[in-house]
């Protein structure tokens, strides 16, 4: 079996839709196209390449290059329920570096995905979200 290098981002935050299903979803679960194109628009902004690709069964999928390598970021969330405020919750943001056949079998990692993930964070953090963490 082939060994998975994905990265995760966890973050807290109500600037998002996570209370109501819009009639395109593939199923109840999709949220996250308005938090992709924010994410998207800060990664450019900050000289970071990104691109917003497409909704997918858990959320939204996105492409971001950086420093020569391409990750799909995937974005997904789970609100907390609250009566008061139902768009507060958790997003999950995943990142996978893609790996050519011959880094895979060689076992080879990437040598930029912590500075992305930390450049993500410190992103996060200074836009005023909460309980962002790398759990990797």
């Amino acid at each position: 079996m082939w060994a998975v290098s994905i990265m995760m981002i966890s973050c807290k935050t109500d600037r998002f839709n996570l209370s109501v299903v819009q009639e395109n979803f593939i199923n109840d679960c999709c949220f996250g196209e308005d938090f992709s194109h924010w994410l998207v628009s800060i990664l450019r902004a900050n000289g970071i390449d990104a691109d917003v690709i497409c909704m997918e069964d858990f959320g939204w999928a996105n492409r971001v290059k950086y420093q020569d390598t391409m990750y799909l970021m995937c974005i997904t969330g789970y609100s907390d329920d609250l009566p008061n405020n139902p768009n507060y919750g958790e997003w999950q943001i995943s990142l996978e570096p893609h790996r050519t056949l011959l880094q895979r079998l060689l076992r080879q990692q990437n040598t930029t995905s912590d500075t992305l993930l930390n450049k993500i964070k410190n992103l996060l953090q200074d836009a005023g979200f909460v309980e962002v963490a790398i759990n990797q």
